[in-house]
């Protein structure tokens, strides 16, 4: 943590919950692109499960490709969640490689679940285009994604 004037700051999680009916939604903030990949992901399993008690002793690397920028993003969270689905590993860090428009690289880390360490919060059951937006501005890349539970 940095000191800012004497007092801890939280470092800010790069993702804000939104009001949605019945489904969980995100506004996801980058500077970057990477970091607005890293913190979608970051938003996706925050909300899965308390990310405290989760270990970096398991990765797994992705390749996903689309037909754009819009689309891999949504590939990106969709892989994730099927990973999570197969392989139930909780991820909590992720580290973007490579991102093209259409081409993303990059690695997970987390822990395999187990319910006597990890709480659960919420079944994410899918990505949605409901709602969904990805643009850049002047202070970088905002999106929007809104999750089935």
């Amino acid at each position: 943590m940095k000191k800012v004037r004497g007092k801890k700051r939280k470092r800010a999680k790069g993702y804000r919950l939104i009001d949605h009916t019945a489904d969980i939604g995100i506004k996801v903030y980058g500077r970057t692109l990477k970091e607005l990949f890293r913190n979608a992901a970051i938003g996706c399993f925050d909300n899965i499960a308390d990310l405290d008690n989760v270990q970096l002793n398991r990765q797994v690397r992705f390749d996903v490709q689309a037909p754009s920028q819009e689309e891999l993003l949504l590939s990106w969270l969709r892989e994730l969640l099927y990973s999570f689905d197969t392989k139930r590993i909780l991820f909590k860090d992720f580290k973007i490689e490579e991102l093209k428009a259409t081409h993303l690289i990059a690695t997970a880390y987390g822990d395999k679940l187990n319910l006597k360490i990890h709480s659960v919060k919420e079944e994410i059951k899918a990505v949605t285009y409901h709602e969904f937006s990805l643009k850049h501005g002047k202070r970088g890349w905002i999106a929007q994604v809104i999750f089935d539970v």
